[in-house]
């Protein structure tokens, strides 16, 4: 029953949240990350941490909150790291675009430069590939962003 009713909510929340044309400036502002949630809408500190294929243990969920700015830079961060970097939003596929800013004295830019990873600007710092994250819903005050295979992530408008 729980899952069913988290479905209509969502699709009702996703009907209205992309009625409207979602723009970078919809984005601009404080956004802090409340929870990840599973497919049935539980919250969930702990889950399965994958890679590679391989079962590597249990991660204890740490998402970062983010500060998406009009000049076209972000700042994420959460208890245990901040960044910097440059954002853009993608219309079509709803994705955020988040290009991690690495200073040109960084001690793994030789490895990250060597798989071609980053690229430099005329700032003279390099940027990594763009991460994505995909809007799975949106609302002024709030936003759903995918995260792994059956998780979402739940966001709030700083205010």
């Amino acid at each position: 029953m729980k899952k069913i009713v988290f479905i209509i909510i969502s699709i009702l929340i996703y009907n209205s949240g992309f009625s409207q044309n979602l723009t970078e400036d919809d984005l601009i502002g404080e956004w802090e990350f409340i929870e990840l949630q599973d497919e049935n809408g539980d919250k969930q500190t702990k889950i399965p941490l994958i890679r590679f294929g391989r079962d590597m243990g249990i991660e204890n969920v740490n998402r970062d909150s983010y500060i998406f700015k009009e000049d076209g830079t972000y700042k994420s961060f959460n208890p245990l790291n901040v960044s910097v970097g440059t954002w853009y939003f993608d219309k079509k596929t709803k994705e955020i675009n988040l290009e991690l800013q690495i200073a040109p004295d960084h001690k793994f830019l030789p490895s990250l430069k060597k798989a071609k990873l980053v690229k430099k600007r005329k700032d003279g710092f390099y940027y990594q590939k763009p991460v994505i994250r995909k809007i799975l819903m949106y609302s002024d005050d709030a936003m759903t962003i995918a995260d792994r295979e059956k998780y979402v992530l739940i966001y709030r408008r700083k205010k």
